[in-house]
Order: C-alpha cells, then structure tokens, then sequence
C-alpha cells in the first residue's frame, strides 16, 4: 500500500474511522481517497506541495472553509467527525472532508455566481489569515521548479517568463484585496444533495475579483468550452473593471499552463492541457507580433 494512503488510514484509525477498503475519488495535483463506510474523504497534496508549504496550504484550507460555512456560503465542509486536520505524519499531510453526495445535474451557473458574489463581500479584515494574491508570485516559482527539472523545452519556458514579465508590468501596483476562492472555474463547481457548492478551496487568497471573474470565462474565451460563464456573471451583479479582467483572462492562462507544465511529471492529463495552452499561447504572441 502506498504511503499516502497507508497514513491516511492510519490517522482516519486513531480517530474512530477504520476504513478497509479506501476508493480514490481523484489523483492530480492532490489525491483525494473516500473512506466508507464513513462518510469522509481524506485529501492529500501531491503536485501542489512541490510549490506550496503543503501543512500551512491545508491549515488555511480548511480555516477558509469554515468561515464559508459560517457565513452560510455553500462550499465543501471539513469533517465533523472526525479531526480534520490537518495532519502532519510520515512526510505526508492529511486532512478530512466531509464526503458529498452528488448530483448528476449540470452545475447551476446562476447560484454558483451569487455564492461566488457573497465570498468576495466577506469582511477582508476577518480573512487576513488568507494568503496575499497568488498567481504572480507562484508564477516564479513555478517557472524555477520547471526549469530545475527541464519540464519544458526552453523556447517555452521563456514564452511563459515572458508572458509573466509582460503582464506584471501591465498590472496595477496595487490591487484590491477581496476574500478570493482563487480557482473559481466551472469543474470546482458541484451540484449535491444540499445544493450548488465550491470545491477546492486550497488557491483562496485575498486579491481582485477580476481573477475569479476571469477564471469563470478563460477556458470558454481561450478554448472554445462550451459554459455558461455569461449566466454565472450575471447572476454574479457586479461589473468588474474591464481593463483589469482582460489583464487576468491572460494571466490566468500563463498560470495555468504553468501548473499544467508541472503536473505533467505525474499527471497524463496535465500534458494534453500543457500542450493545447502552450500552443494558444503561441498563436496569442505572434498575433501581437503582427504580418
């Protein structure tokens, strides 16, 4: 047995929760495994931690997501029966979530955008414990982790240093600092049992509602997705600044492609959106370029 899931199932143990048989739900940039018959399942970082203190990111998860369920704001919800963490044993961080019943319906593009609304209206100053604004500072980060390990060949590597470099200088000096689900696109977007709820909550941070704004509509504008992000900003009610979101529809494609470059060491799916946002982001820089 793999030593995630091995430390899982030893801390779910010690708490009450013997699971015999764990499932995995979903292995990318974090492993996430149910553990019946207990309606819980226990999240584990994996590509992410490469990136981020993995125990400091899960800590403010579930702090993040706790202020929501306070707030009465529909979102995944830590365990309640058992410590959710998170957990610290064996190399490996573990915190538990409680296990949400789904709903085969498409996601309800209207309540995700009223919900996503009341998280950016939250008090700033009671959400200090978020990180300050991700994408750009994680950027370097990333792009160093994917040079160190030549993730990329290098003619691509520079596109997206240049891409971080050009839009940085493009960017105010200073942004709004609004409480931010900081991955707001429509696959962290379920519909369950008690109704339309935000998933992954480990990228919030304080910053523009631009970037959120921007993560709705980038994979429709860029790629051709067919999601209803028109009706989720409507029901959302408050215009962004035009200008400031066109600057993050392109950043959150360098970011993207970023973390896709990096979760392609593990993850078969990452390099076929490498790969298609690579070559977007081609074509977007001779475009400019011009004849």
């Amino acid at each position: 047995m793999r030593r995630e899931v091995a430390t899982a199932l030893e801390l779910a143990q010690e708490h009450g929760a013997r699971c015999e048989r764990p499932f995995v739900l979903n292995e990318g940039f974090n492993l996430l495994l149910g553990l019946p018959p207990h309606p819980i399942v226990a999240r584990i970082p994996l590509a992410v931690a490469e990136i981020r203190d993995p125990l400091e990111n899960a800590r403010v998860e579930i702090a993040f997501a706790a202020e929501l369920a306070q707030a009465g704001i529909a979102a995944i919800r830590p365990s309640a029966l058992i410590p959710a963490g998170p957990h610290l044993r064996n190399g490996v961080v573990v915190s538990f979530w409680e296990l949400e019943q789904t709903d085969s319906r498409p996601p309800d593009a209207k309540a995700a955008g009223r919900s996503l609304r009341r998280i950016h209206d939250l008090d700033p100053e009671r959400m200090r414990f978020l990180p300050p604004f991700r994408p750009l500072r994680e950027l370097e980060s990333l792009l160093e982790q994917i040079a160190a390990r030549r993730l990329l060949q290098a003619t691509d590597l520079a596109l997206l240093d240049e891409e971080r470099s050009r839009l940085a200088s493009l960017l105010p000096e200073r942004l709004d600092e609004r409480p931010l689900h900081g991955d707001a696109h429509f696959y962290n977007i379920m519909e369950s049992a008690r109704g339309t709820i935000w998933i992954d909550l480990e990228d919030g941070c304080l910053g523009p509602i631009e970037w959120d704004l921007a993560a709705l509509q980038t994979a429709a504008r860029k790629l051709g997705q067919d999601l209803p992000w028109r009706e989720a900003i409507a029901a959302y009610g408050r215009a962004p600044n035009a200008d400031l979101l066109e600057l993050m529809v392109d950043l959150r494609g360098v970011y993207v492609t970023a973390w896709h470059a990096l979760g392609a060491a593990t993850i078969p799916e990452s390099a076929l959106w490498r790969d298609r946002w690579l070559e977007l982001l081609r074509e977007e820089r001779a475009n400019r370029a011009g004849p």
